[in-house]
This record gives C-alpha cells, sequence and structure tokens, in this order.
C-alpha cells in the first residue's frame, strides 16, 4: 500500500501537507488538496481509519454483544449504537452470541483482544457483572437488564419488570381472562423475577410459567399447548417467543390461537389486532451512548443504574364503533392525502367509516369549488390554513355546537398548533390536519466538503456555513451554481418554485418578513409597494437565477429537481419534504441536511379539517377525527408521508429516524407566520390578493418588467380591486 511519502512525491507537496489534507486539518488552499486527492487515487491509498487512532494513542471502539440483531428490539438498540457511536467517531464491533455462554465468553476475550474502549452487552450469564468486572477490571461496562447490585463503572440499563409484569396481569384481568400462560427467560435472571413477581401480585391463580434459555426457545413453545385445558392467553416477554408460539400453534394445535400479549418495541406502525406492551429500546440506547460518552469523553463516572419508563399499551383517544356509515371529504392531492388513502381500510374495519375522498390536484382547485358549490356535498373540507379567515366560519359549524369532548382530542395536538389551527376571531372553528412550516434542506456532503469549504473561502473570504439570510442564501447558491462557478459539483445552487398563485408567495413572503416588512398596515390596508418588499422581490429575482429556471408550478416538481441530486439547497414546506426520501429518484438520503428558513421568518402552511354546517351526522365526523388523532393512526400517517398534528407522531423515534427534519419544524413553529385576512375591506379574499400579487411577482423574476414596475402595479390593482369597509371611512 502507497505511504504518505509516495503521495507526497506524487503529488510534489511536502509530508505535512498530505497528513492534513488526509486527517483535515490546517490551512490548505485547493489546488493542493486537489494534488494531493488525486494522486492517492492515482496511487490506490485508502484511508485507515483504526491505524489513525491507533497512531494517535486512542482507541474508539466499542463492543455490543447481543443475542441476535434477528430480533426487533436488539437490531433497533445496535442501530442506534452504530449510528450514534460512529457519528462521535467511534466504530463499533457486533458480536452474535445466540445466548450461549460459551460463545459469549468466547467473543468477549475477542473484543478485549481487540484494545475496546467500553462494552455493552445483554449477557445471559448468571453471574455477568462478576464476570464481565473480572475479565475487563478497567473498562466501563453496560449490561442490558439482568442485574441491580453495584459494581464500580458497571451501569444496568433497563426498562421496569415489574411495573410490566404488574400492567400486563391488570389488563388481562380487566378483560376476564382466567388462565394464563408465560413464556419467558430463566427465572433465575433478576429482570425475569421481578417481571414474574408484579405478574403475581395481581394474577396468582391458574398463571403457568414457562422459562428456558433463548437457545431453546422454538422446541420448547410446544410445550404451550400440551395442556389438557388451554390457555385463554399467553403472555411473552419478548418478540421472538411470540414468534414461537404462533408457528407452536400451527403445527402443534387443533385449537385457535389464543390471545397473545407480547412486549415489543415501539415502533409507528403496529398490527391493530396483537396486543403489544410496548418498550422504547432505541429511546433507551439513545440513553446508554450518552451516559457512555460522558464517561469515555469527560471521564464523568458510569451511573449504576440507567431505569427508562415503560411505554405500556397505547392509550388512546376513545374511537367509538359505529354501524356503516358514510363521510365525504374533500381535499387537495397531496403527500397526507396519499397516506389517508393508505389507512382507509382500517378506518372501515375499526370503526365501520366508509371514507369516501373528493381529490382535487390543487390548493386553487379546491378554493374555486368551494367558492362556487359551497360546503353542501361534504361533510369534512380540508381547507390551507391561510384561508381559515376567510371561509372558516362561512363553512364550518362551530366546535362549540358538536357535543363532543374536544379538549380532550385536542390534548392530543402539539401546543404549538394552539388557536392557529383552531381558531377564528376567539372562536374554536376547526382542528388540524397536516399542519406545516418552511424549512431549508441542503446537501450536508457538499457543505462539509473540505475542498468545497477552501475553495469558498477563497472567493469569498467567508467560512462555508448554513446561510442565516436570504442575502447568504443567494451567495452560496450562486457558488454552487454550475453556469456560475464551472467547478460546482452539481448543476445547480437551488430549486425555486414560481409558476402559481401558491408558490410564489410563499417564496416572497418569508424574505419579505426577514426585511421587517408587512402585507397589511395597523389598519389592514394592503402595503405591498415598500422598500422592504422591494428588497425581498430582488433577493427573489436573484435566487431564481441560480436555480434551472423553469416555471414549477408544484412544490413536488420542486423537490424531485433536489432528490436527484442537481442542486446544493432548496426552501420547502414540510408536509412535503417526505417526497426528498421516499421518491424514488432520490439520491441524497444520506446525504440531507436541513435548517432554519434564512432570515428566521417562515410561512406557516399546511391544513386544517372541519365539520362542515351541512353535514348530517357529526358525531360520525367525530369518530373519524377520534380515528385520525389516536395514537395508533397519527404515528402511521406520518411515517408514510402524512403529517399529523399529534404529539405521537412527533415523539416516535421512528419517524424521527425516517423524517429527522421534524425535530427542526417544531422549533421553527413558533416563528412561523400566517398570512391573515384584513376587516378595512368589505370584499377581501385572501386568494384574490395573492393572484394579484403572484402575477406581479412572476414578472418581475422572469424579467417582463422591473421589481419596481410590479410591485407598483400590485399596489394599484390591489386598491382598485378590494372595496374600503365603510367603517373605515
Amino acid at each position: 500500500m502507497p505511504t504518505i511519502k509516495d503521495i507526497a512525491r506524487e503529488a510534489g507537496v511536502s509530508h505535512g501537507t498530505v497528513s492534513n489534507v488526509i486527517n483535515g486539518r490546517g490551512n490548505v488552499s485547493v489546488e493542493k488538496i486537489q494534488l494531493v486527492w488525486q494522486a492517492a487515487e492515482k496511487l490506490g491509498y485508502k484511508v485507515n481509519s483504526k491505524a489513525q487512532s491507533l497512531r494517535q494513542g486512542q482507541d474508539r471502539s466499542i463492543a455490543v454483544l447481543l443475542p441476535s440483531i434477528e430480533d426487533r428490539h436488539w437490531a433497533a438498540m445496535y442501530e442506534v449504537f452504530q449510528n450514534e457511536f460512529i457519528r462521535h467517531g467511534y466504530s463499533v464491533q457486533l458480536y452474535s452470541t445466540r445466548s450461549m455462554e460459551t460463545t459469549e465468553k468466547e467473543l468477549l476475550a475477542s473484543a478485549l483482544a481487540e484494545r475496546v474502549s467500553a462494552v455493552i452487552s445483554r449477557s445471559c450469564l448468571l453471574d455477568a457483572a462478576a464476570y464481565y468486572r473480572a475479565e475487563t477490571p478497567e473498562l466501563p461496562i453496560v449490561l442490558l437488564s439482568r442485574e441491580s447490585r453495584a459494581l464500580e463503572n458497571v451501569m444496568y440499563a433497563a426498562f421496569d419488570p415489574e411495573r410490566m409484569g404488574t400492567d400486563i396481569a391488570w389488563h388481562l384481568r380487566r378483560k376476564g381472562l382466567r388462565r394464563i400462560g408465560i413464556f419467558t427467560e430463566p427465572a433465575a435472571f433478576p429482570d425475569t423475577a421481578l417481571f414474574l413477581n408484579g405478574f403475581r401480585t395481581v394474577c396468582a391463580d391458574e398463571t403457568s410459567v414457562l422459562d428456558c434459555p433463548n437457545h431453546q426457545v422454538d422446541l420448547r413453545a410446544f410445550e404451550l399447548f400440551e395442556e389438557d385445558e388451554p390457555f385463554d392467553a399467553i403472555v411473552c416477554t419478548d418478540q421472538r417467543r411470540e414468534s414461537a408460539v404462533r408457528a407452536a400453534c400451527a403445527y402443534a394445535s387443533r385449537r385457535p390461537l389464543p390471545l397473545i400479549v407480547s412486549a415489543a418495541p415501539r415502533s409507528a406502525v403496529t398490527d391493530p389486532l396483537a396486543l403489544a406492551y410496548e418498550l422504547d429500546y432505541k429511546r433507551l440506547a439513545h440513553r446508554i451512548v450518552k451516559a457512555l460518552l460522558a464517561r469515555l469523553e469527560t471521564r464523568s463516572p458510569l451511573p449504576p443504574t440507567l431505569f427508562m419508563e415503560n411505554n405500556g399499551f397505547r392509550n388512546q383517544v376513545p374511537v367509538p364503533q359505529l354501524t356503516e356509515s358514510n363521510l365525504r371529504m374533500l381535499t387537495m392531492a397531496s403527500p397526507s392525502t396519499t397516506a389517508l388513502k393508505r389507512l382507509l381500510p382500517h378506518l372501515e374495519k375499526s370503526t365501520g367509516i366508509h371514507l369516501e375522498l373528493t381529490v382535487l390536484p390543487s390548493l386553487r382547485d379546491v378554493y374555486e369549488v368551494i367558492q362556487s358549490s359551497g360546503s353542501g356535498r361534504y361533510d369534512l373540507i380540508r381547507m390551507d390554513v391561510a384561508w381559515m379567515d376567510e371561509l372558516a366560519k362561512k363553512l364550518f359549524r362551530p366546535l362549540r355546537q358538536i357535543p363532543f369532548d374536544w379538549d380532550r382530542l385536542l390534548a392530543q395536538t402539539l401546543p404549538e398548533f394552539g388557536d392557529s389551527y383552531t381558531s377564528v376571531n376567539g372562536e374554536r372553528i376547526c382542528v388540524p390536519y397536516d399542519p406545516s412550516t418552511q424549512l431549508m434542506f441542503y446537501r450536508r456532503d457538499l457543505f462539509c466538503d473540505p475542498t468545497y469549504k477552501r475553495m469558498y473561502f477563497e472567493a469569498y473570504r467567508r467560512e462555508l456555513e448554513v446561510p442565516k439570510s436570504f442575502e447568504d442564501y443567494n451567495r452560496i447558491a450562486g457558488f454552487f451554481t454550475r453556469s456560475l462557478n464551472p467547478a460546482s459539483p452539481v448543476q445547480y445552487g437551488t430549486t425555486v418554485a414560481i409558476g402559481n398563485v401558491v408558490v410564489s408567495p410563499s417564496e416572497f413572503l418569508p424574505r419579505l418578513f426577514e426585511q421587517g416588512g408587512k402585507l397589511f398596515n395597523a389598519k389592514g390596508q394592503i402595503t405591498v409597494d415598500t422598500p422592504e418588499a422591494l428588497a425581498a422581490l430582488k433577493n427573489y429575482r436573484e435566487t431564481y437565477a441560480c436555480s434551472d429556471r423553469t416555471v414549477h408550478d408544484i412544490w413536488k416538481n420542486v423537490l424531485e429537481g433536489f432528490a436527484d441530486g442537481s442542486a446544493a439547497m432548496t426552501v420547502v414546506f414540510i408536509n412535503y419534504a417526505s417526497h426528498i426520501l421516499n421518491s424514488k429518484m432520490s439520491s441524497i438520503a444520506g446525504k440531507l441536511g436541513f435548517a432554519p428558513v434564512p432570515g428566521g421568518r417562515p410561512l406557516s402552511g399546511g391544513g386544517v379539517v372541519g365539520i362542515t354546517r351541512s353535514c348530517a351526522h357529526p358525531e360520525t365526523a367525530c369518530a373519524f377525527l377520534s380515528w385520525l388523532y389516536s395514537n395508533q393512526t397519527a404515528p402511521a400517517f406520518t411515517l408514510l408521508g402524512g403529517l399529523s398534528p399529534c404529539r405521537s407522531a412527533y415523539s416516535n423515534r421512528d419517524i424521527k429516524e425516517r423524517y429527522p427534519w421534524l425535530s427542526a419544524a417544531r422549533r421553527s413553529f413558533p416563528s412561523a407566520q400566517r398570512r391573515s385576512g384584513s376587516a378595512y375591506y368589505s370584499n377581501f379574499s385572501e386568494l384574490q390578493m395573492e393572484n394579484i400579487l403572484a402575477a406581479y411577482v412572476q414578472r418581475a423574476v422572469l424579467g417582463v418588467c422591473t421589481p419596481e414596475e410590479a410591485l407598483a402595479q400590485a399596489q394599484a390593482e390591489m386598491d382598485a380591486h378590494f372595496t374600503v369597509n365603510s367603517e373605515f371611512l
């Protein structure tokens, strides 16, 4: 293998320069960075991260010993360990013990020979703490469950097994189930003993325990079906045992499968027919990583125990079971609509409700249908939040007029949505459906690349960082536009929407708000011909010059240009952002970064849903909303690309990992602004105002007229179109 000396000779630079480039250090010019990497590629040099760490006198490796990652809960934990430790500069070595004592001891010895920094283990040894401490007297150790006695530098990480036993027992008792079988790990383990103790405090009678090591599970499961009297329910303490029970029943029993209760990792989508006691293994893994990193990086002592609260059985807003009932809903094509369509069979099976969806291509189409035919044909309408002030009271029945526990339902949603997605002039009219805000998305790999960082610095004498203002945004967009910078790795600096009445104001307004501008003055009079609006419009035009200059009329098309890797940045509403990952064309899934909108003044967007005044069965509409907000439906809706307003969706770790920008979006909601109507005009229409504004913004951006001319003409047309309310005269 070639050495640093070979690369230095080939590139014609010093050894130190090569070392700085390979290790990402030093103030090295773009020219020399390129020379070094060209030489390294020519000679076939590959960076050896392990050798790097050894040269630095560091040993940054974590050994993880698990029974198997075929089990979902261990796989979930390992995924977190791998992602988080690697992100902090540690490698992760996985050892599968298959719950065999001899195998585990051999693998532990192998791990220690690799000079690992720490050990995480789900041990099958009864004396795990003592054995590991004897074998690794200096290393920090994390034992998953098992023991609870304190040993120096050993942490026990677990859920509450006794509480789990009690919770499950009470649940079965309330169902009136009598004969219970328990399929669990050996009772000699402290965590198993605690579980059984908790269960027996509630259901001691007619409970049969089958405990066995993991490697005997498949064979021993058949014993549960050799009983003369069948079990009413079988409790499995993990999903491997649940699978074994189902298989054994299929082969060995002539009776139907009894109710099965299983401890399961928390997930976004669950089997609605299964009874799962949920444990958030991913959250536990994150807590373990945090504790271990504190020990390794700052020498903080490991806490002796790390106990996580059980999630337990999902608590749902009660969903009434109705006889066959029909609802008609008007909405538009969007990721949320696609998600809802996929869940309609579950709605019908679980509630008896048949939902007929009328899906129109765009927001404008929905608006025109509402204005032409009103709400008479529909029971529910999904409306853009920007139209609430103008239309909600005309279309929707106020919530106070519908007997239902609205406070309980809305308590399921994030507090950030509050009145802004429910109320007009202090009265609750509708509920959040898919509330959204704008975020900036960017190519993290490009922003972190040392070559482009140095190139940007040489061009602008500024660091290449995530833009904080739209001025910064345009400068960076220009840098990554190949027609302006032939060295750019992508064709365009950004994608931008401009093609219709909805999208172009959404690009213009965050720029206006950043400048301190407003659409309305203190009286509610439209004011668009202002210095702030002029600065915003000029900025928008500069952004467009760094795009593909296509007149995109929907955000999906804008995002396709970003998802296929041809652009460095984009700004989009998050209810469309799932397309970045879900698109078949996406090539940037692992390269994605996200941040607040430049200027910090994004628009609030997305939609609300209301029960129309013509709805004949509002109780059925309420049942639909209860189902939509339930802790079962809301996470599934979001995972499928929708955007639920519910807390259960935003707290679900599977969803956060799939769509990591949701946490950033939640931080942006408080600063997001909603366009609001004006009482200054008697005939004010939000859409008409947007029509006028969009037309002239487009003209200016496309070069048909100057920004000054566009704003003056827009102001004149709005003054002529809207009539001043008599109370202002």
